[in-house]
């Protein structure tokens, strides 16, 4: 005589264990989340670092053909600043010899997950870059 087991595929858990799943879900689900929040934010900042450097290299390009002209500056910056609040956007142009021209623009935004405000020490973040070209005459 061969003794049967009594497992089945499919076979309700023991009273013990039926809560389990959710007990491990509801634990692991606000770190998951958080932590796909917190990518989220740094490609934000990546975004506007990358929208940042265009837009300076574009504004310093105008710049370097027009260097008197800072409302034409401004004007290309903001152009190029696609995406950006541009009442949170700094232009800052520069001539640190009489041969370059330089445009710096910082722009600050608000993380949505609180651990990325944190990390930086502060509720908004500020993303700065600058380009800097060769005046043509």
């Amino acid at each position: 005589m061969t003794k049967q087991s009594h497992f089945r595929a499919g076979a309700s858990l023991a009273p013990a264990e039926r809560g389990q799943e959710l007990v491990e879900f509801a634990l692991t689900f606000p770190v998951l989340f958080m932590l796909l929040m917190g990518i989220l934010d740094m490609g934000r900042a990546t975004f506007y670092n990358s929208v940042l450097y265009n837009a300076a290299r574009e504004g310093a390009r105008y710049a370097s053909i027009y260097p008197s002209d800072d409302v034409g500056i401004q004007d290309t910056v903001k152009a190029k600043a696609v995406g950006l609040d541009l009442n949170t956007l700094t232009i800052v142009t520069s001539m640190p010899d009489g041969d370059n021209i330089r445009v710096a623009l910082t722009y600050q935004f608000a993380p949505i997950t609180p651990i990325v405000a944190s990390a930086f020490g502060a509720s908004e973040v500020t993303v700065s870059n600058q380009a800097t070209m060769r005046i043509e005459d």
